[in-house]
């Protein structure tokens, strides 16, 4: 799993920081690698939510960067979720320029998001790829479909669920790895990796009524649970003390 320490800024991310910062322009100098600089501005954004520059810079990367493109979604939610119902022009000559780049079904997301007051809306803050600053919860069911066919649509960006599921942790989305690990492990039961990311996870969160819920469906569908599985599950009855 993810460290902690994986959450701040490596050494090589600090100097994209460093130089990310004196760049005066909106649009990313092409020389920075835009994996690093996309990564360096997020943690920026992180830090200073309020900086409209950097959300801007993260949205324009994903524009003509393949290796980001996937994560433009998400940089437009952040925006939008710091922005609320404030900043319509910023809002919407992003999304327009950025409407090449999106599904239908995103550009009809943050379409109508412009349109309507989603300040207290739960459904705006369901996680898209790419955000920083969701909290990840959703408030409707059609909304949660949505979201779900739309993360099964961005899978084939990544090699395998657990990369996606790791790349999730390293933008602080831990429900959503755990969510992605859960049903992968679901179904292949097999992968020790997937097994102990998530128990890693499951350790971390302290969440022992998930670990045990997860072990019974797996027993149901006739999977013996493994060793590391059984130990964990008796050492999470001191997790709480």
């Amino acid at each position: 799993m993810t460290t902690e320490s994986s959450l701040f800024p490596s050494s090589s991310q600090m100097s994209y920081s460093f130089g990310l910062a004196g760049e005066k322009s909106i649009a990313i100098d092409q020389d920075y690698d835009p994996v690093t600089a996309w990564r360096a501005l997020s943690h920026h954004v992180v830090r200073y939510p309020r900086d409209l520059r950097a959300h801007a810079q993260r949205i324009l990367l994903g524009h003509h960067n393949s290796d980001v493109s996937s994560f433009l979604p998400g940089s437009l939610q952040d925006l939008f979720l710091i922005l609320e119902n404030n900043g319509y022009a910023l809002r919407k000559n992003l999304l327009d320029l950025s409407a090449q780049y999106l599904t239908k079904k995103e550009v009809s997301f943050f379409t109508q998001w412009i349109k309507q007051n989603a300040k207290n809306d739960k459904r705006y803050h369901c996680w898209r790829t790419g955000s920083v600053l969701s909290t990840g919860s959703c408030g409707g069911e059609s909304l949660l479909d949505q979201e779900e066919q739309e993360r099964e649509s961005s899978t084939a960006s990544y090699t395998d669920v657990l990369e996606e599921a790791r790349s999730c942790l390293d933008y602080g989305q831990l429900d959503v790895a755990q969510q992605l690990l859960e049903d992968e492990i679901l179904k292949s039961p097999e992968s020790k990796e997937i097994e102990q990311e998530l128990l890693t996870i499951y350790q971390y969160s302290r969440n022992r009524d998930q670990l045990i819920a997860l072990g019974k469906e797996l027993e149901a569908q006739g999977v013996t649970l493994s060793e590391e599985w059984i130990e964990c599950q008796q050492n999470s009855s001191t997790w709480n003390e």
